[in-house]
């Protein structure tokens, strides 16, 4: 009774307020401060959303970049945001990614490309040089280097184009860095937001698997397509996984053909039956 008494003494005081604030941890946020900066800090569904082709950036050559180099094409695109001087997980994303396309079979310029594009306007060309210097050798591919643009841009292009995709960002001044989803968008050849893994480990084959739904049937093979017809995005764990909604279907189509070939069966049987007692006619 005592405790319960001085619980609410405490919370009808006038200190009640900076002590609750104050038990989040000295010089951090209330809890709705908190889930407005991890939501600022996220993807958002843009499935659907058209990249605006006009935007431009520099890549690392130093030349002029638009995305109507790209879209519309003949290929699908990966499209990285981060920023090249991110002190982890932009080159943890990165790296994710590479060891994955590493081992899938498709190629870089031929069957899709990969762009990067720093959300740190202050970023040169020379640091998207040198970003990609250091990971291509990564890049196990034939086409790696013509199939790769690593590119900066300003604070307009950089924020249209994030925007666009879903891709929610911001300074963190207490952090010093940037703030920012881990997140690989996949993009059709005519710059449509197709899929969104988030995460910093990828599976190839469910990278595969989106470059094959992006690429709108030029890549793939049947049983690729096939797979993609039985398999759902689970966009929580980003895979491609069988639902239960699927496993029944798959179920009950096994069990048609199972109950058809059980009756052919049956009437073949009948059929020899009814042969074998026929009279011989003299």
């Amino acid at each position: 009774m005592n405790r319960h008494i001085l619980t609410l003494a405490l919370l009808l005081s006038p200190a009640a307020p900076t002590a609750l604030v104050a038990a989040q941890g000295e010089g951090m946020p209330a809890p709705s401060v908190m889930e407005v900066r991890d939501e600022a800090a996220s993807m958002v569904d843009r499935i659907g959303a058209t990249v605006d082709p006009s935007l431009a950036f520099t890549d690392e050559r130093g030349y002029p970049f638009q995305l109507k180099q790209l879209f519309p094409g003949e290929r699908p695109v990966i499209l990285l945001l981060g920023y090249y001087s991110c002190p982890a997980m932009c080159g943890q994303v990165l790296d994710a990614t590479l060891r994955s396309l590493n081992r899938v079979d498709l190629e870089p310029s031929k069957d899709y490309y990969l762009l990067n594009v720093s959300i740190d306007p202050r970023e040169t060309a020379e640091t998207a040089k040198d970003r990609k210097n250091n990971f291509l050798s990564k890049f196990a591919k034939l086409g790696a280097a013509d199939g790769w643009r690593v590119c900066v841009g300003d604070e307009q292009n950089i924020r249209m184009l994030a925007d666009t995709v879903g891709f929610q960002y911001y300074w963190s001044e207490h952090a010093n860095q940037y703030a920012h989803p881990p997140a690989v968008i996949v993009l059709t050849p005519k710059g449509v937001v197709s899929r969104v893994l988030v995460n910093t480990e990828f599976e190839p084959a469910d990278l595969r698997l989106a470059l094959i739904e992006a690429s709108q049937g030029t890549l793939g093979t049947l049983w690729d397509k096939v797979r993609l017809n039985c398999l759902t995005f689970d966009s929580r764990t980003s895979t491609y996984t069988l639902t239960a909604m699927t496993l029944m279907r798959i179920g009950g189509a096994v069990t048609v053909i199972a109950l058809a070939a059980m009756i052919l069966i049956m009437l073949r049987k009948e059929r020899r039956k009814a042969g074998q007692t026929e009279p011989a006619h003299a």
